[in-house]
């Protein structure tokens, strides 16, 4: 049986129930036996799986490697992820790099079989898969509860490596759209409407770029190397989330802290005083 984590409520207030207790929750997730299982499995043949066909073929190893990166639902698609595999990373061309999904390039690049003959015979690689195994799976228990709270930790773990990239004002809001997870905490931040999805991609990014510049000051996603950022975008999401759903009372202090986040209204330091007073 696997330990559920326990988020007694949703939104700003449960993930600051999650942060208090992340530690000891993951902890107690992580030994879980069929966490423990699953992973044992995984060290102990990782190794031998030296060709994309043999990952392919062996479907425990095939699905710790996917979960790690956020793609076991891709599970079934085994002739698109061995193609996918063999074809590596590094070239431009490669079906990694031109898959819409940024997770498909960072799964080949760390298993290395187009381009390096294969990583996973090193420990230290299949030491940072297991890990990231935990830390996702983790992540979807927690969204069996609330799915907002695991998008809003998902947010939380993978826009620096975009917002930290050498062409970050170049490609990062494409890499964003990219991410469907991404893509939906940075369009709830920005109260902008999941329509835009079907402009055309220049479109899409020239709205976000502009609606980023009036929220966060600046039209780059870069501006989520700062923590500071990162944080008042999961708040915004969160925030407007519970309001989208009816969870959140516009006339609370919720609601009051939403309508002056949207109106452009209240300051980072007033937000940081209203939220705390209501939470």
């Amino acid at each position: 049986m696997t330990f559920q984590p326990a988020i007694p409520t949703g939104g700003l207030a449960g993930l600051r129930f999650l942060d208090a207790t992340y530690d000891r929750q993951f902890d107690t997730f992580s030994r879980s036996p069929i966490v423990e299982r699953e992973i044992d499995y995984f060290r102990e043949n990782a190794a031998s799986a030296t060709t994309a066909e043999a990952l392919v073929g062996d479907r425990r190893l095939l699905q710790v490697a996917l979960a790690a990166f956020g793609l076991e639902d891709e599970l079934p698609k085994r002739a698109l992820i061995r193609k996918v595999l063999e074809e590596g990373s590094v070239a431009p061309d490669s079906l990694a790099n031109r898959l819409v999904d940024p997770a498909w390039r960072r799964f080949t690049a760390a298993m290395g079989y187009g381009d390096l003959g294969g990583r996973l015979g090193r420990e230290g690689v299949r030491e940072e898969i297991a890990e990231q195994y935990r830390v996702r799976q983790f992540e979807r228990a927690v969204g069996d509860s609330d799915v907002d709270l695991r998008l809003a930790l998902n947010f939380r773990r993978e826009i620096s490596d975009i917002a930290g990239s050498d062409n970050v004002d170049r490609t990062g809001w494409l890499r964003v759209i990219g991410s469907q997870p991404l893509r939906i905490v940075v369009l709830g931040a920005l109260n902008l409407p999941d329509e835009i999805g079907a402009l055309d991609v220049d479109d899409q990014v020239e709205r976000i770029s502009d609606r980023a510049d009036r929220v966060f000051g600046s039209r780059s996603p870069g501006i989520f190397t700062e923590a500071a950022v990162v944080e008042r975008a999961v708040e915004r999401f969160l925030l407007t989330s519970a309001a989208n759903s009816g969870v959140l009372d516009l006339t609370s202090p919720g609601g009051t802290a939403l309508t002056l986040l949207q109106s452009g209204g209240l300051g980072a330091g007033a937000q940081a005083g209203l939220f705390a007073s209501r939470f």
